[in-house]
């Protein structure tokens, strides 16, 4: 479950709102049980495909290569990260830790991160 700016959990029309910004139209959001995702099993302006896992009733993949064990194992390490490195993150800044581990995990088989990172940092700096 996504927090908003405080740390709480967001409610469907709020999760609408943070996917209509990150997503582009027809993105598959593949999700578990939580009743705040029902809404996009709706029509919305941005056409979703929702497709989704009932961890309550003992399913954890919906065939088709369809389960949220990916995003899991992700949060399972930003969790790790947390309590054994950090030990908390600021509201404020908890976008750039997040962030910082989607970089790590898109480029943990990168033999070259280093310098993907370097050429990073520079292009952004030269924006």
């Amino acid at each position: 479950m996504l927090p908003d700016e405080e740390g709480k959990k967001l409610t469907g029309k709020q999760l609408l709102s943070v996917l209509d910004t990150v997503c582009k139209d027809g993105t598959t959001v593949a999700s578990d049980d939580f009743s705040g995702y029902n809404i996009l099993d709706k029509k919305t302006k941005k056409n979703y495909i929702h497709v989704s896992v009932n961890h309550s009733a003992g399913q954890y993949s919906a065939g088709n290569g369809i389960h949220t064990n990916g995003i899991e194992g992700f949060w399972s390490l930003v969790k790790r990260e947390y309590v054994g490195t950090h030990h908390h993150y600021s509201v404020k800044y908890m976008q750039h830790y997040i962030d910082e581990m989607s970089f790590r995990q898109n480029n943990r088989s990168n033999p070259a991160v280093f310098d993907t990172l370097l050429r990073q940092a520079v292009l952004r700096k030269a924006a």
